[in-house]
């Protein structure tokens, strides 16, 4: 219920801010500022924001004298109203004021005083600014500003579009301003004095250059620690501060003082792109982050497509196609930012304690402010000073919050890998342990089966004439202790061990004859197990006989397990791909889905192995013992049960050939011996 509660709360704050936003519009049409300048050493700083109006020229046919001739009721205020958004129409801007100059002895020094126009934002591509002067009915000064246009000598250097004004006779005066841009239309502007614009131009600069500095560093710090580490929340995270440090570039007027003198283009590659660039890692990090992968893979790839599609809006930064970006790329953002906070708040939901109640905060705010910034510059919402600080807040905000998520991530990535070097080591220790204790009860055990050997080679000397049935018994008392020293030799060893990888003893095999040899050693053990052999003769390998048998006997095991009382049967061949097949098939129930994809794993026993001894080690070994001759092992399930178990193994090519043609040979010269026969 508290979290429900919470929830509440926050979504109540989120309605009141917006209607806060919609609903506070005033209009200054018809306004008058009254320039009155000051001394010559006196700061002097008049915002022209309160009294700007707006026309739209989707024809781009209207004049300087025009707009300056149109009633007030076409113009609609700047200020606290919706705002023009990303548009191809050339934008028209109007304000009224009156120069006044106070009656002092310092009349005619005031009059003197060098007073500079400084508008912003510093990424408007051209902006033609005209002053019409009411009382004398003409035009009185004009220029050119905008970052599409070439600095010259004569150029202001500014982080901001600024110009000198004329000296200005005290009046009532008209300045106008036609803007055109490829990003979005707004326009604010300041009439200032010298004394003014090298003060807090110059503060401003500074703190600018520190604040991209430090971005700049925090974000490659981040996102080389994420490759090093391999986290990528923190490489996302590191790349998402880098592209603000790149938009804080153009935002903040240091592509236009820097970058534009060297190419015009330059500022709207660098503003563009960096807009477009937060965007792409801005939603890669917040998925990554709240980890929307485990919570939903579909609406995961969907995030991670749309912010591909946003990286590749960089292409289009310095052309006019950008405003086609603005326009509907980032109005569609609008549903992004708020299906974001959505799924935030349905993580929220889902784990309301740890981390994810901190990003609610550190994400879900910072969210709700680039979605009001983002409505502004659209034109869906309105242009006031709140719109435009509580991004650039709010970021400031995410920043420092994220920065703490993302220590406090380092601090724990770090902390379990201490851990887990610690877990290492002991595991390490553990291991060498077994190591030496595995060795030793190979040792050990290679002793008895010595002794078991010759004591039943002692037995079979002394024992004569005890009969076929004995000789046969002590036989395989022998050979039985052999293959288990073999076994024990290969399993139990130091470098089987360290390798984990079999030490094979390979020898040629004639696979025919093998299967034969081992269905018979099968037989002799009375398991009750029906198998017959098929196959080619001529087929022979290259292979550790020890271990390819106690991985072949391990299928026959199963089936002796799993599908008692049922045949088996054995085929074997080779094909002109240079490999030779084992095929094991049984008539038994077989195994489900889930079974058969598991049942190689160590230690997997399948649902059906209730009531049966083992331990889930059969068919890994068999496919550890194929992996180390290279071959491999495959399962399936027929429509009507049975299980089909191949062996896929390389074949020794040259002693497979000249079994073939001996075999001809033989056939040849037993047809020569029966027709010399027959004739005789």
């Amino acid at each position: 219920m508290q979290k429900k509660r919470s929830i509440f709360y926050i979504l109540i704050a989120v309605f009141y801010t917006v209607l806060f936003l919609t609903g506070n519009i005033a209009h200054a049409q018809g306004a008058r500022l009254t320039v009155t300048p000051p001394g010559k050493q006196a700061l002097f700083d008049m915002s022209l924001d309160p009294y700007i109006v707006r026309l739209n020229d989707p024809e781009r046919i209207l004049s300087f004298r025009e707009v300056v001739e149109r009633p007030a009721k076409d113009f609609v205020p700047v200020h606290n109203s919706i705002g023009a958004g990303y548009t191809r129409d050339a934008v028209w801007y109007r304000a009224e004021f009156e120069v006044e100059f106070p009656d002092t002895p310092e009349t005619a020094t005031s009059h003197n005083m060098r007073l500079f126009l400084e508008i912003s934002p510093p990424y408007l591509n051209r902006i033609d600014v005209a002053i019409f002067s009411i009382n004398a009915q003409k035009f009185v000064w004009r220029d050119l500003l905008g970052d599409a246009i070439k600095a010259t000598s004569d150029t202001i250097k500014s982080r901001y579009p600024t110009t000198r004004l004329p000296d200005l006779a005290p009046g009532k005066y008209s300045i106008v301003f036609r803007v055109e841009t490829t990003s979005t239309n707004t326009l604010s502007a300041s009439f200032r004095n010298d004394s003014t614009l090298m003060s807090k131009g110059g503060r401003a600069l500074i703190l600018s250059s520190i604040l991209v500095a430090a971005l700049t560093v925090i974000g490659g710090v981040y996102l080389i620690g994420g490759v090093l580490i391999r986290d990528i929340s923190l490489f996302w995270y590191g790349n998402y501060v880098l592209s603000v440090a790149i938009t804080c570039i153009g935002l903040s007027g240091l592509g236009l003082l820097l970058l534009q003198p060297l190419w015009p283009p330059l500022n709207d590659i660098v503003t563009g792109g960096g807009s477009a660039l937060s965007v792409a890692t801005s939603v890669m990090m917040w998925v990554t982050v709240i980890n929307l992968r485990q919570l939903n893979q579909r609406l995961y790839r969907a995030y991670c497509i749309y912010a591909g599609i946003a990286a590749s809006m960089v292409l289009t930064s310095p052309t006019s196609y950008y405003t086609e970006f603005g326009h509907y790329f980032l109005s569609f953002h609008l549903l992004v930012l708020v299906s974001m906070f959505i799924c935030l708040i349905y993580r929220v939901w889902l784990t309301p304690r740890g981390m994810h109640l901190f990003y609610l905060v550190a994400l879900g705010l910072p969210c709700i402010a680039a979605a009001l910034y983002v409505a502004s510059l659209v034109g869906a919402a309105p242009t006031n000073q709140l719109t435009r600080v509580v991004y650039p807040v709010a970021t400031i905000f995410h920043l420092i919050l994220m920065g703490i998520a993302m220590a406090y991530r380092t601090s724990y990535l770090e902390n379990s890998r201490i851990a887990a070097q610690s877990r290492r080591h002991r595991t390490s220790l553990l291991a060498e342990e077994q190591r030496e204790f595995i060795t030793m009860l190979g040792h050990e055990f290679r002793t008895p089966l010595a002794i078991i050997q010759r004591s039943a080679e002692l037995i079979s000397l002394h024992l004569g004439d005890a009969g076929e049935g004995i000789a046969d018994r002590m036989a395989r008392i022998r050979n039985h202790a052999g293959q288990l020293s073999g076994l024990v030799d290969v399993f139990l060893t130091k470098d089987t061990l360290d390798r984990g990888a079999f030490t094979l003893n390979r020898q040629t095999v004639n696979l025919f004859d093998f299967l034969a040899g081992i269905i018979g050693s099968v037989d002799q053990e009375g398991t009750q197990i029906d198998i017959t052999l098929h196959g080619d003769a001529d087929t022979t390998i290259n292979a550790d006989p020890t271990l390819l048998k106690l991985a072949i006997i391990n299928v026959i095991e199963n089936a002796r397990k799993y599908a008692p009382g049922s045949p088996v049967s054995i085929d074997c061949n080779h094909r002109g791909d240079g490999y030779a097949y084992i095929r094991l098939v049984d008539h038994g129930p077989g195994m489900n889905e889930e079974d058969l994809s598991q049942v190689s794993l160590a230690f997997y026993r399948g649902k059906t192995s209730d009531g049966t001894r083992g331990v889930g080690l059969g068919l890994h070994i068999a496919s550890r013992i194929l992996e180390a001759h290279n071959g491999t092992i495959t399962m399936s399930v027929a429509e009507k049960g049975g299980t089909t178990v191949i062996f896929k193994l390389p074949i020794d090519r040259e002693a497979t050939i000249y079994n073939i043609r001996h075999r001809n040979t033989q056939r040849i010269t037993s047809g020569r011996n029966a027709r010399k026969t027959g004739a005789d």
